[in-house]
């Protein structure tokens, strides 16, 4: 599964717990250091960090009938290796068949469906995430077969090109959706220095083998340089007791290499100077009026105490009185509006407001854009309120 649009099937649960894991773990270093819990919260944690400096959040629900468990590496598309589009995409799909302890390569998704549950894993530009939910009682026997994808995986070459064609049927129907489609259009102006604006799906053609180079050989020096357990964040939720599940998780998941790998940030901007403002327009497929107006800004995530991003989001998407949006359909030029963070990359990030238009709107989105730097004004002359 391939970046945020393509993620099928999400379990709100794991949502959570992905959240969790980013608050939760964003001060971790001390394991004295614990999550501040609301006194509504009857679910206990507990932070660890493993001798493989892997980080763990442990969440104990007692009355949960269902556990889960999400691995998230901080490596993705944007570490593919030149000439390699899709390498982190192809990964993800081989890790699943088979391991050293469990070499059957159905193995692991049977245990998983035969006790009630789901699994996953997804690709994006930074991370690549893995998780499962399943029967509670299961747990132990499930996360010693999930474990075992970071220590011994097999990464059978019987199953290349099968994956190979898994991927590049994912690349296929991307061609067919129009935010993807939007995505590539917006990477052919993207700084050719800066990652981003390579393709990074994967294909065919970028997976092929080549007289110098077998791509199963380039996989397993992929994930031996950048799979390691210092770039890794387990979370861990069931009904047993915090006890109970940190003397499971730690034999496991302490197995796991630690490479000692250290991620490097971006040093070249998103789009190269001079470039900007710039206009793209594209042609949708589907029926589709929308305005994105997007501006790349530092990155935020040392911040996230004060959640600066956050706060202009809101201002932004707010759609009250006074709002930007309520005067854009007193005009009867926008029906909806949403403002955030669009893509992010190790040094900054695209803040991006993204407004569905009226048929009106369309033909006066200059309007549009005027209204939305106006507001913009005002919000900036006000200064920040406290009370927000």
């Amino acid at each position: 599964m391939f970046a945020s649009q393509f993620r099928q099937g999400r379990n709100p649960l794991l949502g959570i717990f992905f959240a969790l894991l980013f608050v939760g773990c964003a001060s971790l270093a001390p394991t004295t250091d614990q999550p501040v819990k609301s006194a509504n919260d009857d679910y206990q944690y507990r932070l660890l960090t493993l001798p493989n400096e892997m980080q763990v959040l442990l969440i104990s629900a007692p009355d949960t009938p269902k556990a889960a468990a999400s691995l998230d590496v901080q490596v993705g598309s944007g570490d593919n290796p030149p000439g390699r589009a899709g390498l982190a995409h192809f990964l993800e799909h081989m890790l699943f068949l088979g391991t050293d302890k469990y070499p059957d390569a159905a193995e692991y998704e049977r245990y998983i469906t035969e006790h009630g549950g789901t699994r996953n894993a997804y690709t994006s530009f930074e991370n690549t995430n893995y998780f499962f939910d399943i029967n509670a009682p299961f747990l132990p026997e499930a996360l010693d077969r999930f474990a075992q994808f970071f220590i011994a995986p097999r990464f059978d070459a019987a199953y290349v090109d099968r994956e190979k064609n898994a991927v590049e049927a994912e690349y296929q129907m991307g061609l067919k959706s129009d935010p993807r489609r939007g995505l590539d259009v917006i990477q052919e102006v993207m700084n050719p220095q800066h990652p981003y604006s390579q393709f990074n799906v994967g294909s065919l053609e970028t997976l092929a083998d080549r007289p110098d180079s077998l791509v199963r050989d380039e996989l397993i020096k992929f994930y031996e340089t950048y799979y390691s357990a210092n770039m890794m964040r387990l979370v861990v939720l069931g009904p047993e007791s915090l006890d109970e599940l940190e003397s499971l998780v730690v034999p496991l998941f302490s197995a796991v290499p630690n490479r000692d790998y250290q991620a490097q940030e971006i040093a070249a901007p998103l789009f190269a100077p001079g470039d900007l403002p710039l206009l793209v327009q594209v042609q949708p497929q589907a029926t589709l009026r929308q305005l994105d107006l997007s501006f790349p800004i530092p990155d935020y995530r040392s911040d996230y105490r004060e959640k600066p991003v956050s706060y202009l989001s809101n201002l932004v998407g707010h759609e009250g009185d006074g709002s930007l949006l309520s005067q854009l359909k007193a005009e009867g030029l926008a029906e909806s509006l949403s403002a955030g963070t669009g893509l992010t990359w190790p040094g900054g990030w695209l803040f991006s407001v993204s407004i569905s238009l009226t048929e009106k709107g369309q033909q006066q989105y200059s309007r549009v854009v005027e209204l939305f730097f106006s507001y913009m004004k005002m919000l900036r002359e006000e200064g920040a309120q406290q009370w927000l």
